[in-house]
């Protein structure tokens, strides 16, 4: 547990015990028979808020966010690409520590930079879908979801030479009907394990590479940002990081695979989802 909490900004930390504060402060109302009265309900709409809004917890939804039965194995995986400047110098330094990554791509800026989705999948990793933009899906219809992950879905399927298996959901928040959707659809729900918070502002590459360094384990799945959404500053100091940490991840003997990689070791050689 303590690997997930050194990870946050302390913004996020003073946020989290401010809420912690609050429900501690809240305990008295929580005995009285007026709110036993409406404790079901209440029970039902948190478990149902924790399964829309935290990826591992997995109680409906159920996602890949991290492996089992692993001995060496991680996957490595970037959100909000492809990025003209960035992603292009990310895939030269996986090539020179001979390491395999997913990367979660926006269909509209794939469609902008079909020759790097193109280099993505010639060079060994695996294209994966994070949406048609950066929408929050959770907010959408069912039927507008389905509508926006078809459209998403035909353009990437348009530019690569491989089924998209994977899809990770903007924040990561995702309904259980919209799930229940992907399910229908062949798609895979993918977390992450540890995610370092690369995309704040005034975050630097030495408080990224710490972060990484010190909560990165066996089985885990690590979220990094070759983009920032529909933001057009660039992972200066992500790149910066990466190109830090890579080569010691591996020096600890850590083998970064493709997410389908990662999951067939752990499901032992079961390819099935």
């Amino acid at each position: 547990m303590f690997r997930f909490w050194y990870v946050l900004p302390p913004k996020i930390k003073k946020r989290f015990l401010l809420v912690l504060g609050a429900g501690l402060s809240s305990c008295p109302i929580f005995l009285k028979p007026a709110f036993r009265r409406t404790a079901p309900w209440f029970i039902g709409s948190s478990l149902l808020a924790l399964d829309t809004f935290v990826p591992q917890v997995n109680i409906l939804s159920k996602s890949f966010w991290r492996a089992k039965n692993v001995i060496q194995e991680i996957a490595i995986t970037f959100d909000d690409g492809p990025d003209a400047e960035i992603t292009p110098k990310l895939l030269d330094l996986l090539a020179q520590e001979k390491a395999k990554a997913t990367f979660f791509v926006l269909a509209k800026r794939a469609k902008r930079l079909p020759e790097l989705i193109q280099r993505i999948e010639k060079e060994g990793h695996e294209l994966a879908f994070h949406g048609l933009d950066h929408q929050k899906i959770w907010k959408l219809s069912l039927k507008k979801f389905s509508r926006q992950i078809e459209q998403g879905l035909a353009i990437l399927e348009s530019i690569s030479s491989k089924p998209i298996i994977w899809y990770r959901p903007p924040h990561g928040f995702i309904r259980f009907d919209q799930y229940l959707w992907l399910r229908k659809k062949g798609l895979r729900l993918a977390g992450w394990t540890i995610g370092v918070w690369d995309t704040d502002e005034n975050v630097t590459a030495q408080e990224i590479s710490e972060r990484i360094l010190a909560s990165l384990r066996p089985g885990d799945i690590l979220l990094l940002h070759d983009g920032v959404a529909d933001r057009l500053r660039p992972q200066t100091a992500m790149l910066k990081a990466f190109k830090k940490t890579l080569p010691v991840i591996k020096k600890q003997g850590l083998k970064p695979l493709t997410l389908s990689s990662l999951w067939r070791i752990s499901q032992g050689g079961i390819s099935a989802f």
